[in-house]
């Protein structure tokens, strides 16, 4: 089974993503085996055809695909990153999201050690859908990104405790600390692209 560019002419369904956005990264709908689809892809959006655990195959470039049910005779090379697991899911098509997600707050808490505290925000995108379907393959419908905030959050706080750590007047995470971060995510195929530190409030001295 496969995504195909060329489109049959006989009637059917267009299948395409109506919920991401800002807060959506992932979409899923099941298929009526008994229909003809067509796959609308967006700009910065992936799509993966899914059954039972098996990935049968990944699109990402924006444009209308037709399902076929033959052997899909080509193996992408994004689906090396995929690991097997159980799963009784029917047959459906995985929205992701690829675009830039802003506003994401992180928060550095009041601590003994650390004679600061305070919050900010920053940017990540997907950049290896596959990866994150790994972590979530259990999902029904949608994944939002508060719930994955829920397993990063912790972490990028820890950068930014790190930078602040460093130098104390730049509120800032700079290129370096971007980088270091991307191994730290990389598990869940996101990517840092951006964050800054703000209402940072230091301890008065006893």
């Amino acid at each position: 089974m496969y995504f195909s560019n060329k489109l049959e002419e006989e009637e059917y369904v267009i299948l395409e993503a109506t919920k991401l956005d800002n807060n959506i990264l992932l979409e899923k709908q099941f298929l009526d085996e008994n229909q003809h689809y067509v796959v609308k892809l967006k700009e910065n959006q992936c799509a993966i055809l899914f059954e039972k655990g098996q990935i049968y195959d990944i699109i990402k470039e924006e444009g209308m695909y037709s399902i076929h049910l033959g052997p899909n005779m080509s193996f992408p090379e994004d689906l090396l990153d995929y690991q097997v697991k159980k799963n009784q899911d029917k047959l459906c098509v995985i929205f992701l999201n690829q675009n830039l997600i802003t506003n994401n707050k992180f928060y550095i808490p009041k601590k003994y050690k650390n004679n600061f505290f305070g919050e900010g925000e920053f940017e990540f995108q997907i950049v290896n859908p596959v990866k994150l379907f790994n972590k979530v393959i259990e999902v029904r419908s949608f994944y939002s990104r508060e719930e994955l905030l829920e397993q990063v959050r912790e972490r990028i706080s820890k950068i930014a405790t790190e930078v602040i750590k460093r130098q104390e007047n730049e509120y800032f995470i700079n290129e370096e600390i971007i980088v270091s971060s991307r191994n730290v995510l990389n598990e869940y195929g996101i990517r840092i692209m951006g964050a800054d530190i703000k209402n940072i409030h230091f301890k008065k001295k006893m």
